[in-house]
């Protein structure tokens, strides 16, 4: 029993000592600075600026380094 205890504290604080990525880097169709648009449709907002840094680094064709919803910034001109 204290083992099985002892083991999932060590669980639960390397779960809390990592950013968590809540998104899969194929859910993502554009990302900006504050968020991401993603598959469905729908903006996320990034959890943790570690996974803006992280998906910027990797994909830097679908990076925007602006707001989703700067008005100097429109898509498709």
């Amino acid at each position: 029993m204290r083992a099985s205890l002892f083991l999932a504290g060590l669980g639960l604080a390397a779960a809390l000592s990592l950013p968590a990525m809540a998104f899969q880097d194929s859910d993502v169709v554009i990302a900006y600075a504050d968020g991401y648009m993603g598959t469905d449709h729908q903006f996320h907002a990034w959890e943790h600026r570690a996974n803006a840094e992280e998906f910027r680094a990797h994909h830097a064709d679908q990076y925007r380094a602006w707001r989703h919803d700067d008005p100097r910034h429109h898509e498709g001109q």
